[in-house]
């Protein structure tokens, strides 16, 4: 199983000296995975709120990781490609490939943020459409053939596409969490695919994920080249509870902001009583049900076990994230070494 490393960079006054130490931060961790041999670094984009709104373009500070590292691979993980023109996507990455060196991978997720559709005039109805058009565009540019277009959402005259990427075939993940439809369309088309364990179940993770994999199966990929990521909020310490209580504070406001920006409420800055979001998810009905269902915020030995778990049901890739709420940049790094040093070990058990 690889390790990778996901920022959604979730910023505010407390959570860093400033948002350029924070950024300088980010920064720091991604050329720690490098060292540590982990496979891919990647951030993802969301505007006008401090719910991910540090990084609004994700080619901009993936340009910056490339100069800073010399392995690891750098993903856009997201791009909100609905809220853009394809032909920039596709311009901004390529360029992306070059600076890395050949290492990028272009990860596309449909959004599901009211106020930033609102914002850049676009319907959320529209989202499935825009993304097919979308990735029609961006694999008949990166082909390097000048083309005219004429879409639903996109028509151009012909263009000279240019620069193209400097590998010849970039790697393309969709990230998927609810539409069933989404996961089909990704096995179909044999992308891989990106999804995030905290705001569902287990159970309901793995019937959407089968759905993914029998489509793949169907359209008849080779078994052997699917990919699929299980992205983990994720802080280890000694215990369970060491760890929960380090991490869980910060959890808590991260699911908070979550659901306010998912449920329309962006303009509410307060930040306590958040603790019933985590609650309302737990099968069981108390925190720890939450934890230990939805987070790799545990233990060594817990955390060896939920990804041997994962591993089980056909996910290839790890994908950590942590830095969140107010857990600083040292607490990241410390995170990232266990994980490498103390849990990996134990899933080659």
């Amino acid at each position: 199983m690889d390790f990778s490393l996901f920022h959604l960079p979730t910023y505010r006054a407390g959570f860093s000296s400033s948002l350029t130490k924070f950024y300088e931060e980010l920064t720091d961790s991604v050329k720690l995975a490098d060292k540590l041999g982990w496979a891919r670094a990647m951030t993802t984009e969301h505007h006008f709120h401090y719910y991910g709104g540090a990084v609004p373009n994700p080619a901009v500070i993936l340009a910056a990781w490339a100069r800073e590292t010399t392995r690891i691979r750098l993903a856009s993980g997201v791009s909100l490609v609905p809220l853009r023109h394809p032909l920039q996507v596709a311009e901004d990455y390529a360029l992306v490939d070059h600076l890395s060196n050949g290492r990028f991978d272009l990860g596309i997720s449909r959004g599901f943020v009211p106020h930033e559709f609102e914002a850049f005039g676009t319907s959320r109805a529209e989202t499935a459409d825009r993304v097919t058009e979308a990735l029609d565009i961006i694999g008949r540019f990166w082909k390097g053939e000048p083309f005219e277009y004429k879409g639903k959402f996109h028509s151009f005259a012909k263009v000279d596409p240019w620069p193209l990427p400097l590998q010849k075939q970039v790697p393309i993940w969709i990230a998927a969490s609810n539409d069933r439809q989404s996961f089909e369309r990704a096995g179909a088309g044999g992308y891989s695919l990106m999804m995030n364990q905290y705001p569902m179940t287990f159970a309901s993770l793995i019937e959407k994920h089968s759905w993914y994999r029998n489509a793949w199966a169907a359209a008849g990929h080779d078994p052997a080249a699917r990919r699929a990521g299980v992205a983990l909020m994720t802080c280890i310490a000694d215990t369970e509870e060491e760890a929960i209580r380090i991490a869980g504070p910060a959890l808590q406001e991260h699911a908070s902001a979550f659901k306010k920006v998912l449920e329309h409420r962006e303009w509410d800055r307060n930040y306590d009583n958040y603790e019933g979001v985590l609650e309302g998810w737990a099968t069981g009905g108390s925190l720890i049900d939450a934890y230990r269902e939805r987070t790799l915020i545990c233990s060594p030995g817990q955390a060896a076990e939920r990804l041997s778990a994962y591993m089980k049901e056909g996910f290839t890739e790890a994908i950590f994230t942590c830095r969140f709420g107010n857990l600083s940049g040292a607490r990241c790094l410390e995170t990232m070494e266990r994980l490498t040093k103390e849990v990996k070990p134990l899933l080659k058990g």
